[in-house]
């Protein structure tokens, strides 16, 4: 049967067609087909999503952290339109409007240059290909090997992109107790890669050096920084939900400038916006990256998005040479003219201030909800992306592998996979990827209304969860 799931005549779909073909043809993701659970989506519009059922489910997580300005914005959706009418695919070797005027709005209007560190840019379309891109121009710029990645990070899903265990596509396949061997890919981590520690969280009492960055000295000093590329990192971490310390970030780049390494700055969840700054990293003064990666807010993941933006040392240098790289979708004219009306957008309308505004109120509104909640024991974050980490009566986490999770064991019993039903039962999609860690990061088109019917949901959540591991 070739389309026949539609009618003709009213317009509805076959569910139950559907989910067969789902289930026997398509390759899922993290659920194993024992437990993968068919959830239908209708539609999408604005910070809604309609589920088959004609249910629908505020977004309050902007799916994953992807989708900035909800679903179906009219900046993105009419500038591919538009687009759509003088082009299809243009491969790299050749120019587009929109590949140019992308490229403008990012680098100058968006990031200053050339009075900032920011030199050119190259639009991808994936954040995945866009880190692979930035670790290839550092080890060929520097001439260095070495890469080092922060433990909890999460920077692609292809082997060259991330290197820490349980956060880069392992498996964790079936034994005789469940689902308890974690396979990872083999040769991974790879040669020419080293994990430093995590960052402190917001809360560590500082009283000098922070302990990661001393243990992070060591360990440049131990591999020698004669062969290290690069460190690359998260303003904020996306899989994790972690918010790294006030002080972490401006003693992470004294590190970088002292021992004379590249800092590759990956922006492809906290740019364009989420934390209430064009870019994480403003959120500490007076430090830049040589290398920064952006994706899914710069068009608001109206289509598959990524990009490498450098400084100009090295856009110098990849300029003069034959650089042979690229993929066929390089600076795909349609990806580039969603980015230009997104950003266009944003600028007219002073996203930021939204961002920010939107962001106190939900603040407040969690701290709140601590309050009220024992089982809230850290409420952190930026702009609208605050992470809440759940634990126990004795402030421990409720599941002890906690960020370092190889996501074995009954997963249903972790307190994201309840905070996660519990809010869909009462409209609302919300939940997290660590195990007690919840992402709180809405669209930026959010209302505070909305915020209130999401902290309602979150509160009945937590009463849920307080019946399974209070009593």
């Amino acid at each position: 049967m070739l389309g026949g799931f539609v009618s003709d005549t009213n317009n509805t779909t076959d569910w139950a067609a559907i989910e067969s073909w789902d289930r026997r043809y398509y390759l899922h993701n993290t659920a194993a087909s024992t437990e993968y659970a068919f959830t239908g989506v209708e539609r999408v519009d604005g910070n809604y999503i309609t589920l088959a059922d004609g249910s629908t489910l505020l977004d309050f997580q902007s799916q994953l952290v992807s989708d900035s300005m909800g679903h179906r914005h009219e900046a993105p959706h009419n500038a591919i339109r538009q687009a759509m009418e003088r082009y299809g695919h243009v491969f790299f070797g050749m120019a587009t409007t929109y590949r140019a005027e992308a490229a403008k709005l990012l680098v100058e209007d968006v990031l200053g240059a050339p009075n900032s560190w920011a030199s050119r840019v190259r639009f991808l379309t994936s954040g995945t290909e866009a880190v692979e891109n930035a670790v290839q121009a550092a080890r060929l710029f520097t001439g260095k090997t070495l890469v080092m990645t922060q433990a909890h990070s999460f920077h692609g899903m292809a082997s060259g992109s991330t290197f820490l265990r349980g956060y880069r596509g392992n498996v964790t396949v079936p034994g005789d107790r469940g689902f308890t061997q974690v396979r990872d890919i083999p040769g991974v981590p790879a040669p020419g890669y080293i994990p430093i520690p995590p960052p402190e969280h917001t809360d560590y009492l500082d009283d000098g050096t922070l302990p990661s960055l001393a243990a992070t000295e060591q360990l440049i000093r131990a591999c020698g920084a004669e062969n290290i590329a690069a460190i690359i990192t998260e303003p904020m971490f996306g899989a994790a939900g972690l918010m790294p310390h006030k002080d972490y970030y401006r003693g992470l780049h004294e590190l970088m400038r002292r021992y004379g390494i590249l800092w590759i700055d990956d922006e492809v969840l906290c740019g364009a916006g989420r934390l209430g700054e064009w870019f994480g990293y403003q959120l500490t003064p007076d430090i830049a990256p040589d290398i920064m990666i952006v994706g899914k807010g710069i068009n608001g993941s109206s289509l598959p998005s990524g990009g490498m933006v450098v400084n100009e040392a090295i856009g110098d240098f990849l300029e003069a040479a034959r650089w042979w790289s690229g993929s066929t979708w390089d600076g795909h004219p349609l990806v580039c003219a969603s980015i230009v009306g997104t950003l266009s957008y944003m600028l007219e309308n002073d996203i930021l201030s939204t961002v920010r505004q939107r962001g106190q109120y939900l603040r407040q509104s969690l701290d709140h909800l601590a309050s009220q909640h024992s089982h809230i024991g850290r409420v952190s974050g930026a702009g609208l992306y605050h992470a809440v980490d759940l634990v126990g009566v004795d402030g421990k986490p409720l599941i002890e592998d906690d960020r370092y999770t190889g996501f074995a064991g009954d997963l249903s019993r972790n307190p994201n996979a309840i905070i996660s039903g519990a809010c869909a039962e009462k409209g609302v999609f919300l939940g997290g990827f660590v195990p007690n860690t919840i992402k709180c990061a809405p669209p930026f088109t959010i209302t505070e209304g909305e915020i209130d019917h999401a902290m309602e949901a979150f509160d009945f959540a937590l009463r849920k969860l307080a019946e399974v591991y209070s009593g």
